[in-house]
């Protein structure tokens, strides 16, 4: 039987998808949580083989969580679950280490049928992004240009907006702008996301006076 854990913060919710789940005899709930800062610990003492990963979970980043689980565990298959309909978001959590991208308003079948894929080693994202105007490519990055580049590693070695300003001769407003259309382009939400990314990226990521 395929042990899955739950993380999900509305109580509600997670109630409902272990009652679906429980129509399955295959599958079983081996554990369920709201807390961000408990997923891995519970992926760990359950052996789970596949966690149902909401990204807004409180007490962490969506994105570190998915690289947490897939560093500690690597044999536990990750299904996110979420309302976000962002390319952006969906691209970046692949790349993190998810296995599936599905989204909330699908049918419990299509639920089913996620889980089955994820389980079977296949990838799988939501048919509403693949078939909308703007198709989503699994593993694809959004596209940025080499300055935004340049600046995203600044930020992730940490920089400040003037200190960036200075090492690139450029007005600090200048450089408040591309930082706020990086994190919008990419979906991210602090200096720890925007470092990850970074990394992932293959930029150069050092603590400052290694240069």
């Amino acid at each position: 039987m395929k042990r899955i854990v739950l993380a999900e913060d509305h109580a509600i919710i997670r109630d409902g998808l272990k009652l679906l789940l429980m129509t399955r005899g295959n599958w079983c709930v081996s554990a369920e949580t709201g807390d961000g800062l408990r997923v891995v610990g519970m992926v760990l003492e359950t052996r789970a083989d596949l966690v149902l990963l909401d990204l807004d979970l409180p007490g962490c980043s969506g994105m570190g969580l998915i690289e947490q689980i897939r560093a500690r565990s690597p044999q536990t298959k990750i299904l996110v679950l979420t309302a976000s309909q962002n390319h952006a978001t969906a691209r970046l959590a692949m790349a993190a280490g998810a296995d599936g991208y599905m989204l909330k308003h699908e049918e419990g079948d299509e639920l089913f049928h996620a889980i089955s894929l994820v389980l079977s080693g296949i990838r799988y994202v939501s048919k509403a992004l693949i078939q909308s105007t703007e198709p989503l490519e699994i593993g694809a990055s959004p596209s940025i240009t080499t300055r935004e580049k340049e600046i995203l590693g600044l930020i992730a070695n940490g920089y400040s907006s003037q200190d960036i300003a200075v090492k690139l001769n450029v007005s600090v407003l200048t450089i408040r702008k591309h930082r706020q259309n990086l994190m919008t382009k990419l979906s991210l939400h602090n200096v720890a996301e925007v470092t990850a990314y970074a990394i992932r990226d293959g930029l150069s990521v050092k603590r400052r006076g290694e240069e």
